[in-house]
This record gives C-alpha cells, sequence and structure tokens, in this order.
C-alpha cells in the first residue's frame, strides 16, 4: 500500500482558542509536563482570580511557549482524561478544526517525536526567555497522511505502548518477589 502523505501548514489545520473561566468553574487546574501530559498544578492558587484562567475542553491542547526552562523538550499536551480544565493564561491552547482530516490523537504523537522538540527548539527566540510562539507553530510543515493512516498509526502506537506498560509492571512484580 502506497502512502500519501501531503505536507501542509499545521496552521491550516489549527485553531487557537481562548476560552475564559470567567464563571469561575469548578473545574481542576492542571498543567503540562515536558512529557506531553496534563499534570496537577502545584501552583499555590490560594486568593488567585481565576477568572483569567484558560479552558481547555476534551481534546483540544495546550502548551507552554516558553522553551528555555524545559531543557530539551517543549511541555505540549492533549487533554483526555477530563472533560475540561483550566490552565494558566499563559498557556496557548487550541483544537484541531477538523477531527475528519486530522486526529488529535495522532498529532500529539507527532509532537512526542523528539525531530518536533528539536526543530521547536531550533525555532525558539528570545534573550532572555526563549519562545516558540503560536505562529511558530502555525508555520511548522506538517507531513499529513489521511485520516484512515493516521488512525491506524494511532491504535498501533497505543497497542504498542499497553504491551510495553504491561511487561514493565510484570518485570517490576518480578524484581519485588526476587529481592
Amino acid at each position: 500500500m502506497k502512502s500519501s502523505y501531503r505536507v501542509v501548514k499545521l496552521g491550516d489545520f489549527l485553531e487557537e482558542t481562548n476560552e475564559r473561566n470567567s464563571y469561575l468553574e469548578n473545574i481542576p487546574l492542571l498543567g503540562i509536563s515536558n512529557e506531553k501530559k496534563f499534570i496537577a498544578s502545584i501552583a499555590n492558587i490560594v486568593g488567585t482570580d481565576l477568572s483569567s484562567y484558560k479552558i481547555v475542553n476534551k481534546n483540544q491542547f495546550a502548551y507552554i511557549t516558553v522553551t528555555s526552562r524545559n531543557g530539551d523538550k517543549i511541555s505540549v499536551a492533549l487533554l483526555s482524561d477530563y472533560e475540561k480544565c483550566i490552565v494558566s493564561s499563559s498557556y496557548i491552547t487550541f483544537k484541531v478544526k477538523d477531527n475528519t482530516k486530522l486526529d488529535p490523537q495522532y498529532l500529539l504523537l507527532w509532537f512526542k517525536r523528539n525531530e518536533f522538540d528539536r526543530y521547536s527548539r531550533f525555532k525558539s527566540h528570545g534573550s532572555t526567555r526563549e519562545t516558540f510562539d503560536w505562529d511558530d507553530m502555525c508555520n511548522i510543515d506538517f507531513p499529513l497522511p489521511p485520516l484512515e493512516e493516521q488512525v491506524k498509526i494511532v491504535e498501533q502506537y497505543n497497542v504498542i505502548s499497553k504491551s510495553i506498560e504491561i511487561k514493565q509492571a510484570i518485570n517490576d512484580n518480578l524484581s519485588h518477589i526476587v529481592c
């Protein structure tokens, strides 16, 4: 089967979101790790006005533009474990415009590639705090396969990841028995 990838500008498939927590919804405050995952925030928010924080809905992304403090990684994540959360107003939040053309899970896999991290760090700019801003993100040349192929790649990745997880759990159990 011959693949029919085409190279597109990533920004043609993304839309920045900017929904604010103006109604002060009681939803989790999350951060983003450089492992490309949402994590529980460790911020002390006592007395903080959360109305300016951004809302991320399920299957939407957020990323931190500042790259200088993350080593060689860019912190970007897809919300999948919650219906919605709030994040710092300094994060960029976005979604895939049309899920029939680009699968958000496939895009997350692409963001997890070392090549993406290297590219985003190379394209970061600034003297004190290097950033990879929204225009930089949108200007990425992105190899886009047909949706069916994207879905197959995600399914294969998930099967392999689950197998690795199971084997790691078995190894952990065996190491407890041996010790």
